[in-house]
């Protein structure tokens, strides 16, 4: 199950993908051929996964859509255009298996879209959410602590 503030968008394809990047520069001095230290510039955390239910309010988040989805007599209707507000910013929650057996709960504090993959829709074939979220810092939280949690429990 995925979660974003608290609501769950149901199933996911392929599973949650977690992404650390680093960004370094090598410090070189004279007389070496090779460097002889890193120094971290950057550090980024994305999220990735398919929401394999795709419904209007999922294809709402993944679009960061602000529009309302409008109900009509047997109708719903998400409109869409260019988002001139600002990003959005959402609370994550999904679940694994750890090592040993126990329940992997996953929490992020603030995370915003990335990025929306590609789409298909086809007749009779299952339609999936692409999303990358990439993962901010709440500065709000202590030093070190300011991503999210993992917490590892028995079922």
């Amino acid at each position: 199950d995925f979660k974003i503030d608290d609501t769950s968008v149901g199933s996911t394809r392929g599973g949650v993908k977690i992404l650390k990047e680093l960004e370094m520069y090598e410090a070189i001095i004279d007389q070496t051929f090779s460097p002889v230290a890193l120094h971290k510039v950057i550090e980024r955390y994305s999220v990735m996964t398919e929401i394999a239910e795709a419904t209007l309010a999922n294809l709402k988040i993944v679009w960061d859509n602000p529009n309302s989805i409008e109900s009509g007599v047997d109708t719903k209707t998400l409109s869409w255009g260019i988002n001139t507000d600002a990003i959005g910013e959402y609370y994550l929650d999904f679940y694994g298996t750890s090592p040993g057996g126990y329940v992997r709960d996953f929490h992020v504090y603030k995370a915003s879209v990335w990025e929306a993959g590609e789409s298909v829709v086809q007749k009779d074939e299952m339609t999936v959410f692409p999303v990358t979220f990439r993962i901010l810092p709440d500065t709000d939280k202590p030093a070190g602590a300011q991503l999210g949690y993992i917490v590892d429990h028995e079922a």
